[in-house]
Protein backbone atom coordinates (compact mmCIF):
# COMPACT_ATOMS: atom_id res chain seq x y z
CA UNK A 1 0.00 0.00 0.00
CA UNK A 2 2.81 2.15 0.94
CA UNK A 3 4.38 1.85 -2.64
CA UNK A 4 1.47 2.30 -4.27
CA UNK A 5 1.00 5.61 -2.63
CA UNK A 6 4.61 6.65 -3.26
CA UNK A 7 3.98 5.42 -6.91
CA UNK A 8 1.20 8.28 -6.95
CA UNK A 9 2.49 10.75 -5.52
CA UNK A 10 5.88 10.66 -7.56
CA UNK A 11 3.26 10.90 -10.30
CA UNK A 12 1.30 13.79 -9.29
CA UNK A 13 4.01 15.69 -8.67
CA UNK A 14 6.01 14.72 -12.13
CA UNK A 15 2.48 15.93 -14.16
CA UNK A 16 2.26 19.22 -11.22
CA UNK A 17 5.66 19.89 -13.15
CA UNK A 18 4.97 19.35 -16.35
CA UNK A 19 2.05 21.08 -16.39
CA UNK A 20 4.08 23.98 -14.47
CA UNK A 21 6.83 24.16 -17.23
CA UNK A 22 4.02 23.89 -20.01
CA UNK A 23 2.41 27.00 -19.07
CA UNK A 24 5.66 28.76 -18.13
CA UNK A 25 7.35 27.73 -21.60
CA UNK A 26 4.04 29.13 -22.52
CA UNK A 27 4.45 32.59 -20.73
CA UNK A 28 8.24 33.15 -22.00
CA UNK A 29 6.85 32.13 -25.93
CA UNK A 30 3.89 34.53 -25.09
CA UNK A 31 6.38 37.20 -23.70
CA UNK A 32 9.05 37.01 -26.30
CA UNK A 33 6.08 37.20 -29.53
CA UNK A 34 4.66 40.21 -27.59
CA UNK A 35 8.16 41.79 -27.08
CA UNK A 36 9.06 41.10 -30.83
CA UNK A 37 5.65 42.74 -32.40
CA UNK A 38 5.76 46.74 -32.16
CA UNK A 39 2.14 46.55 -32.95
CA UNK A 40 1.62 44.18 -29.84
CA UNK A 41 3.31 46.54 -27.39
CA UNK A 42 0.53 47.60 -25.14
CA UNK A 43 -0.14 51.01 -25.26
CA UNK A 44 0.94 51.34 -21.04
CA UNK A 45 4.45 50.22 -21.72
CA UNK A 46 4.34 52.11 -24.92
CA UNK A 47 3.61 55.16 -23.00
CA UNK A 48 5.71 54.47 -19.99
CA UNK A 49 8.93 54.01 -22.27
CA UNK A 50 8.58 57.36 -23.81
CA UNK A 51 8.08 59.13 -20.51
CA UNK A 52 11.41 57.15 -19.07
CA UNK A 53 13.18 58.04 -22.54
CA UNK A 54 13.06 61.85 -21.26
CA UNK A 55 15.63 63.20 -18.78
CA UNK A 56 14.27 66.50 -17.52
CA UNK A 57 17.23 68.48 -14.91
CA UNK A 58 14.84 71.95 -13.31
CA UNK A 59 17.01 74.25 -11.69
CA UNK A 60 15.50 74.79 -8.15
CA UNK A 61 14.13 78.17 -7.31
CA UNK A 62 12.79 78.31 -3.40
CA UNK A 63 9.93 80.41 -4.63
CA UNK A 64 8.15 78.02 -7.17
CA UNK A 65 10.08 74.84 -7.00
CA UNK A 66 11.72 74.62 -9.81
CA UNK A 67 12.31 76.04 -13.16
CA UNK A 68 13.59 75.18 -16.66
CA UNK A 69 17.79 75.68 -17.43
CA UNK A 70 17.96 79.58 -18.14
CA UNK A 71 19.34 80.36 -22.03
CA UNK A 72 18.78 77.11 -23.42
CA UNK A 73 18.69 76.76 -27.07
CA UNK A 74 19.06 72.87 -27.63
CA UNK A 75 17.49 70.42 -30.61
CA UNK A 76 15.52 68.07 -29.13
CA UNK A 77 14.08 64.73 -30.88
CA UNK A 78 11.59 62.21 -30.01
CA UNK A 79 9.92 59.51 -31.77
CA UNK A 80 6.62 61.88 -31.67
CA UNK A 81 8.73 65.08 -32.56
CA UNK A 82 12.20 67.31 -33.03
CA UNK A 83 11.80 70.70 -32.20
CA UNK A 84 14.13 73.54 -30.74
CA UNK A 85 13.93 74.40 -26.88
CA UNK A 86 14.42 78.06 -26.20
CA UNK A 87 14.55 79.18 -22.44
CA UNK A 88 15.34 83.06 -21.26
CA UNK A 89 17.51 84.01 -18.63
CA UNK A 90 14.74 82.91 -16.12
CA UNK A 91 14.17 80.07 -17.57
CA UNK A 92 10.81 80.49 -19.10
CA UNK A 93 9.68 80.07 -23.28
CA UNK A 94 10.37 83.81 -24.23
CA UNK A 95 13.15 85.11 -26.48
CA UNK A 96 15.18 87.74 -24.96
CA UNK A 97 15.31 90.75 -24.42
CA UNK A 98 11.81 90.81 -21.99
CA UNK A 99 9.27 93.70 -23.01
CA UNK A 100 9.42 96.61 -21.13
CA UNK A 101 5.78 96.95 -20.87
CA UNK A 102 3.40 93.40 -21.41
CA UNK A 103 -0.59 93.35 -22.13
CA UNK A 104 -0.94 89.62 -21.74
CA UNK A 105 0.97 87.42 -18.99
CA UNK A 106 0.72 83.82 -19.28
CA UNK A 107 0.70 80.97 -16.15
CA UNK A 108 0.56 77.49 -16.05
CA UNK A 109 2.31 74.04 -16.64
CA UNK A 110 4.10 72.17 -19.50
CA UNK A 111 1.21 72.52 -21.78
CA UNK A 112 2.12 76.35 -22.24
CA UNK A 113 5.86 75.75 -22.75
CA UNK A 114 5.81 74.61 -26.44
CA UNK A 115 6.55 70.85 -26.16
CA UNK A 116 6.97 69.34 -29.29
CA UNK A 117 6.45 72.20 -31.60
CA UNK A 118 9.14 75.28 -30.34
CA UNK A 119 8.30 78.69 -29.39
CA UNK A 120 7.27 80.11 -32.64
CA UNK A 121 4.17 77.71 -32.88
CA UNK A 122 3.24 77.60 -28.94
CA UNK A 123 -0.17 79.26 -28.47
CA UNK A 124 0.55 81.50 -26.49
CA UNK A 125 3.10 83.35 -29.15
CA UNK A 126 0.68 82.72 -31.60
CA UNK A 127 -2.31 84.78 -30.15
CA UNK A 128 0.58 87.47 -29.47
CA UNK A 129 0.92 88.01 -33.21
CA UNK A 130 -2.81 89.12 -32.93
CA UNK A 131 -2.19 91.90 -30.35
CA UNK A 132 -0.99 95.13 -32.12
CA UNK A 133 2.34 94.98 -30.20
CA UNK A 134 2.78 91.25 -29.37
CA UNK A 135 3.63 92.36 -25.47
CA UNK A 136 3.38 89.07 -23.80
CA UNK A 137 5.17 87.46 -21.74
CA UNK A 138 4.78 83.24 -20.76
CA UNK A 139 5.59 82.26 -17.21
CA UNK A 140 5.29 78.75 -17.90
CA UNK A 141 6.46 75.88 -15.37
CA UNK A 142 6.22 72.18 -15.62
CA UNK A 143 3.88 71.01 -13.07
CA UNK A 144 2.75 74.52 -11.55
CA UNK A 145 -0.60 74.11 -10.71
CA UNK A 146 -2.51 77.38 -9.62
CA UNK A 147 -0.52 77.42 -5.89
CA UNK A 148 2.74 77.81 -7.90
CA UNK A 149 1.38 80.08 -10.61
CA UNK A 150 0.57 82.43 -7.93
CA UNK A 151 3.98 82.66 -7.01
CA UNK A 152 5.20 83.20 -10.08
CA UNK A 153 3.29 85.56 -10.59
CA UNK A 154 4.13 87.72 -7.67
CA UNK A 155 8.02 86.91 -8.08
CA UNK A 156 8.63 87.33 -11.95
CA UNK A 157 4.91 88.87 -13.48
CA UNK A 158 3.63 91.05 -11.46
CA UNK A 159 5.89 94.29 -11.65
CA UNK A 160 5.27 94.79 -15.31
CA UNK A 161 1.23 95.02 -14.17
CA UNK A 162 -0.18 93.24 -17.12
CA UNK A 163 -3.63 94.21 -18.14
CA UNK A 164 -5.13 90.14 -18.37
CA UNK A 165 -3.21 87.35 -17.06
CA UNK A 166 -4.54 83.94 -18.25
CA UNK A 167 -4.38 81.13 -16.07
CA UNK A 168 -4.07 78.07 -18.24
CA UNK A 169 -5.44 75.01 -15.64
CA UNK A 170 -4.68 71.17 -16.42
CA UNK A 171 -7.06 69.68 -14.35
CA UNK A 172 -5.52 65.90 -15.12
CA UNK A 173 -2.58 66.69 -13.33
CA UNK A 174 -3.00 70.17 -11.59
CA UNK A 175 -6.24 68.51 -9.36
CA UNK A 176 -3.51 66.52 -7.60
CA UNK A 177 -0.36 69.20 -8.34
CA UNK A 178 -1.63 71.66 -5.47
CA UNK A 179 -0.84 69.29 -3.24
CA UNK A 180 3.01 68.45 -2.97
CA UNK A 181 3.83 71.76 -3.46
CA UNK A 182 2.06 72.88 -0.45
CA UNK A 183 3.65 70.18 1.76
CA UNK A 184 6.65 70.79 -0.07
CA UNK A 185 6.54 74.55 1.58
CA UNK A 186 5.04 73.48 4.75
CA UNK A 187 8.27 71.49 5.86
CA UNK A 188 10.10 74.68 5.05
CA UNK A 189 11.07 74.49 1.54
CA UNK A 190 14.24 72.58 2.60
CA UNK A 191 14.91 69.68 -0.09
CA UNK A 192 14.42 69.17 -3.90
CA UNK A 193 11.32 69.78 -5.19
CA UNK A 194 11.24 68.05 -8.27
CA UNK A 195 12.25 65.01 -6.29
CA UNK A 196 9.55 65.85 -4.04
CA UNK A 197 6.55 65.77 -5.39
CA UNK A 198 7.50 62.52 -7.94
CA UNK A 199 8.16 61.38 -4.19
CA UNK A 200 4.77 62.44 -2.89
CA UNK A 201 2.84 61.06 -6.20
CA UNK A 202 4.37 57.57 -6.16
CA UNK A 203 2.88 57.51 -2.17
CA UNK A 204 -0.79 59.61 -3.27
CA UNK A 205 -0.91 57.10 -5.85
CA UNK A 206 0.85 53.70 -5.21
CA UNK A 207 1.09 50.99 -7.84
CA UNK A 208 -1.18 48.34 -7.64
CA UNK A 209 0.17 44.85 -7.89
CA UNK A 210 -1.01 43.87 -10.97
CA UNK A 211 0.01 47.49 -12.09
CA UNK A 212 3.30 46.35 -10.78
CA UNK A 213 3.11 42.69 -12.74
CA UNK A 214 2.07 45.10 -15.81
CA UNK A 215 4.71 46.67 -15.79
CA UNK A 216 7.27 43.81 -16.13
CA UNK A 217 5.12 41.49 -18.69
CA UNK A 218 4.32 42.86 -21.49
CA UNK A 219 2.11 39.96 -22.25
CA UNK A 220 -0.01 40.79 -18.88
CA UNK A 221 0.03 44.02 -20.30
CA UNK A 222 -1.36 43.16 -23.43
CA UNK A 223 -4.21 41.02 -21.83
CA UNK A 224 -5.38 43.46 -19.37
CA UNK A 225 -5.35 46.17 -22.31
CA UNK A 226 -7.84 43.41 -24.61
CA UNK A 227 -10.03 42.37 -21.61
CA UNK A 228 -10.33 46.47 -21.12
CA UNK A 229 -11.01 46.97 -24.55
CA UNK A 230 -13.65 44.80 -24.51
CA UNK A 231 -15.51 46.42 -22.26
CA UNK A 232 -15.35 49.53 -24.17
CA UNK A 233 -12.31 51.39 -22.00
CA UNK A 234 -10.49 53.32 -24.60
CA UNK A 235 -6.69 53.01 -24.85
CA UNK A 236 -6.15 54.84 -28.50
CA UNK A 237 -8.24 57.44 -30.82
CA UNK A 238 -7.46 56.60 -34.54
CA UNK A 239 -8.20 59.09 -37.20
CA UNK A 240 -9.00 58.58 -41.23
CA UNK A 241 -5.70 59.55 -41.62
CA UNK A 242 -4.47 56.60 -39.77
CA UNK A 243 -2.53 58.50 -37.36
CA UNK A 244 -3.32 57.40 -33.52
CA UNK A 245 -3.30 58.95 -30.17
CA UNK A 246 -2.35 56.54 -27.38
CA UNK A 247 -4.07 57.01 -24.19
CA UNK A 248 -3.00 56.69 -20.04
CA UNK A 249 -5.74 53.84 -19.20
CA UNK A 250 -4.91 55.23 -15.21
CA UNK A 251 -5.67 58.72 -16.17
CA UNK A 252 -8.37 58.04 -17.53
CA UNK A 253 -9.07 55.75 -14.16
CA UNK A 254 -8.42 58.76 -12.11
CA UNK A 255 -10.64 60.83 -14.17
CA UNK A 256 -13.57 58.79 -14.25
CA UNK A 257 -13.49 58.34 -10.19
CA UNK A 258 -15.02 61.94 -10.91
CA UNK A 259 -14.68 65.00 -8.54
CA UNK A 260 -17.35 65.78 -5.27
CA UNK A 261 -17.83 69.49 -5.32
CA UNK A 262 -16.67 69.70 -1.51
CA UNK A 263 -13.39 67.86 -2.93
CA UNK A 264 -10.50 69.88 -0.65
CA UNK A 265 -8.11 69.60 -3.41
CA UNK A 266 -10.91 71.47 -5.59
CA UNK A 267 -10.81 74.20 -2.51
CA UNK A 268 -6.91 74.21 -2.83
CA UNK A 269 -7.56 75.31 -6.79
CA UNK A 270 -9.93 77.66 -6.32
CA UNK A 271 -7.97 79.44 -3.25
CA UNK A 272 -5.13 79.95 -5.71
CA UNK A 273 -7.00 81.34 -8.32
CA UNK A 274 -8.62 83.32 -5.55
CA UNK A 275 -5.56 85.13 -4.67
CA UNK A 276 -4.09 85.43 -8.61
CA UNK A 277 -7.45 87.02 -9.52
CA UNK A 278 -6.78 89.55 -6.05
CA UNK A 279 -3.41 90.50 -7.16
CA UNK A 280 -4.46 91.03 -10.88
CA UNK A 281 -7.13 93.52 -9.74
CA UNK A 282 -5.15 95.33 -7.12
CA UNK A 283 -3.10 96.39 -10.73
CA UNK A 284 -6.08 96.88 -12.69
CA UNK A 285 -5.73 93.31 -14.85
CA UNK A 286 -8.43 91.09 -15.28
CA UNK A 287 -8.23 87.01 -14.58
CA UNK A 288 -9.26 84.43 -17.51
CA UNK A 289 -8.96 80.97 -16.09
CA UNK A 290 -8.32 79.13 -19.38
CA UNK A 291 -9.20 75.07 -19.21
CA UNK A 292 -6.93 72.61 -21.04
CA UNK A 293 -8.20 69.48 -21.61
CA UNK A 294 -5.80 65.80 -21.55
CA UNK A 295 -5.42 64.13 -24.29
CA UNK A 296 -7.68 61.59 -21.94
CA UNK A 297 -10.17 64.01 -21.64
CA UNK A 298 -10.67 64.76 -25.54
CA UNK A 299 -10.38 61.45 -26.71
CA UNK A 300 -11.57 58.99 -23.97
CA UNK A 301 -15.14 61.37 -23.42
CA UNK A 302 -16.87 59.52 -26.24
CA UNK A 303 -16.29 55.98 -24.91
CA UNK A 304 -16.43 57.00 -21.11
CA UNK A 305 -18.18 60.75 -20.47
CA UNK A 306 -17.46 60.07 -16.57
CA UNK A 307 -14.46 61.22 -17.61
CA UNK A 308 -15.44 65.05 -17.87
CA UNK A 309 -17.14 65.01 -14.79
CA UNK A 310 -14.48 66.59 -13.07
CA UNK A 311 -13.86 69.68 -14.80
CA UNK A 312 -17.76 70.19 -15.10
CA UNK A 313 -17.69 70.58 -11.54
CA UNK A 314 -14.59 72.88 -11.81
CA UNK A 315 -15.79 74.85 -14.07
CA UNK A 316 -19.55 75.15 -12.53
CA UNK A 317 -17.72 76.07 -9.11
CA UNK A 318 -15.12 78.48 -10.76
CA UNK A 319 -18.32 80.23 -12.91
CA UNK A 320 -20.37 80.52 -9.40
CA UNK A 321 -17.48 82.72 -8.30
CA UNK A 322 -17.34 84.79 -10.67
CA UNK A 323 -14.26 83.60 -12.61
CA UNK A 324 -14.40 84.42 -16.10
CA UNK A 325 -13.96 81.32 -17.79
CA UNK A 326 -12.67 79.80 -21.12
CA UNK A 327 -13.25 75.98 -21.99
CA UNK A 328 -11.53 74.45 -24.72
CA UNK A 329 -12.89 70.79 -23.93
CA UNK A 330 -15.36 71.85 -27.10
CA UNK A 331 -13.30 73.56 -29.50
CA UNK A 332 -10.70 70.87 -29.02
CA UNK A 333 -13.09 67.52 -29.53
CA UNK A 334 -14.88 69.60 -31.96
CA UNK A 335 -11.65 70.00 -34.30
CA UNK A 336 -9.72 67.45 -33.18
CA UNK A 337 -12.15 64.18 -34.06
CA UNK A 338 -10.81 64.53 -38.04
CA UNK A 339 -7.08 65.32 -36.82
CA UNK A 340 -5.20 65.12 -33.93
CA UNK A 341 -4.57 67.96 -31.39
CA UNK A 342 -2.04 65.90 -29.43
CA UNK A 343 0.99 63.86 -30.09
CA UNK A 344 0.56 60.03 -30.26
CA UNK A 345 2.61 59.40 -27.15
CA UNK A 346 3.32 62.61 -25.22
CA UNK A 347 0.72 64.46 -23.49
CA UNK A 348 1.29 67.57 -24.91
CA UNK A 349 -0.47 69.60 -27.54
CA UNK A 350 0.95 69.60 -31.13
CA UNK A 351 0.73 72.16 -33.49
CA UNK A 352 -2.56 72.27 -34.79
CA UNK A 353 -3.56 72.21 -31.52
CA UNK A 354 -1.45 75.02 -30.18
CA UNK A 355 -3.53 77.04 -33.41
CA UNK A 356 -6.84 75.36 -32.20
CA UNK A 357 -6.10 77.31 -28.97
CA UNK A 358 -5.20 80.37 -29.99
CA UNK A 359 -7.77 80.92 -32.29
CA UNK A 360 -9.99 80.28 -29.41
CA UNK A 361 -8.69 82.60 -26.87
CA UNK A 362 -8.03 85.06 -29.66
CA UNK A 363 -11.87 84.86 -30.71
CA UNK A 364 -12.31 85.41 -26.93
CA UNK A 365 -10.46 88.80 -27.02
CA UNK A 366 -12.52 89.80 -29.81
CA UNK A 367 -15.61 89.36 -28.21
CA UNK A 368 -14.48 90.76 -25.16
CA UNK A 369 -13.23 93.61 -26.98
CA UNK A 370 -9.91 93.37 -25.09
CA UNK A 371 -5.39 94.59 -25.83
CA UNK A 372 -7.05 95.28 -29.72
CA UNK A 373 -7.13 92.17 -31.09
CA UNK A 374 -7.55 92.33 -34.39
CA UNK A 375 -9.40 90.46 -37.53
CA UNK A 376 -5.73 89.10 -38.75
CA UNK A 377 -6.26 85.33 -38.81
CA UNK A 378 -4.13 83.99 -36.26
CA UNK A 379 -1.47 81.81 -38.12
CA UNK A 380 1.90 80.04 -37.47
CA UNK A 381 5.03 81.62 -38.93
CA UNK A 382 7.06 78.67 -40.80
CA UNK A 383 10.22 77.81 -39.53
CA UNK A 384 12.88 74.99 -39.64
CA UNK A 385 13.02 75.30 -36.29
CA UNK A 386 10.02 72.78 -34.83
CA UNK A 387 8.99 70.06 -36.99
CA UNK A 388 6.47 67.49 -35.72
CA UNK A 389 6.67 63.78 -36.95
CA UNK A 390 3.21 63.19 -35.58
CA UNK A 391 1.28 65.37 -36.84
CA UNK A 392 1.42 69.66 -37.39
Amino acid sequence: MFLIQQRLTVKGAFWLASFAALVGGGIYLGERWVRSKAEWIPVKAQLRRFRNSEKYHPIPDPAVGFVDPPNVRQWFATTDFEYLAETDFCGFPNRMPWPSKIDLLFLGDSLILGVGVGIDRDFSRLVGRALPDGAILNLGIAGAAPNRQLRAYRKFGASFRPRLVVACIYLAADLDGQLPFDAWLNEGAKTDYNSFRLSFGDQLHPKPFWGRVQNRCFLCGKMTELALRSTGFPDRFSFPTGQEVLLDADALRFLDEGLSPQDRRLALMKDSLKEIRALAESQGAQLLVMLIPSKEETYGGASLPGVLKPVHSLEQSLREQKFSVLSLYEPLWKRGKDQPVFFTLDIHLNAYGNQVVADCLVDWLRKNRLLGADETPVKATKTWLGASRASS
